[in-house]
């Protein structure tokens, strides 16, 4: 791993981009030729950036479904019981994790800030087939799936953009060597 480069800040100025983080995320693809009945394996680098990420996820964050609460009976002898501290049976309000509609809107909730991330995240224009720009999150995501990514592809993208700004075991250990 590459040494990090330590820069103290005395000052922020008004319009400087002090906390942009750019990067590259390297997603595989696999090309097949018809003609020569051949595989090539080829790594796309598509250009990355933080900016406006951190705002997205905290404006995501407090849209986040939340669980019914519904009334639970513990009993006293209960391995729930003993984690909440209760010496007696007796009721308690909780989150219902497991409604199958709160599972829905979470699930949604979750795919929908991954593909907020990605559209704000990639650092390359991105054009419709009459070379318009495109600036939609449903076109951007729509062009995106009509060029075939894949899920495993649009989640390492979301990671790669996240991870931008995110000090990583690996780097906070040599970072404090």
């Amino acid at each position: 791993m590459s040494k990090i480069k330590k820069e103290r800040i005395t000052k922020i100025v008004e319009g400087e981009k002090l906390f942009l983080s750019k990067g590259i995320s390297r997603v595989k693809i696999t090309r097949f030729n018809e003609v020569e009945d051949t595989q090539e394996v080829v790594c796309l680098e598509i250009p990355i950036q933080s900016t406006g990420i951190s705002e997205l996820i905290d404006t995501f964050k407090a849209q986040a479904p939340v669980p019914h609460v519904v009334d639970k009976l513990i009993k006293k002898d209960s391995q729930e019981a003993k984690e909440l501290g209760l010496d007696k049976s007796q009721w308690v309000k909780m989150f219902d994790y497991a409604d199958k509609d709160y599972i829905a809107n979470k699930e949604k909730h979750d795919s929908d800030l991954g593909i907020a991330v990605l559209c704000k995240g990639i650092a390359v224009d991105i054009f419709d087939k009459d070379n318009n720009p495109v600036t939609s999150r449903e076109d951007t995501i729509r062009i995106m799936r009509e060029k075939g990514m894949s899920g495993e592809q649009f989640s390492q993208m979301v990671e790669n953009i996240t991870s931008l700004t995110r000090w990583s075991e690996q780097e906070k250990s040599d970072f404090l060597e």
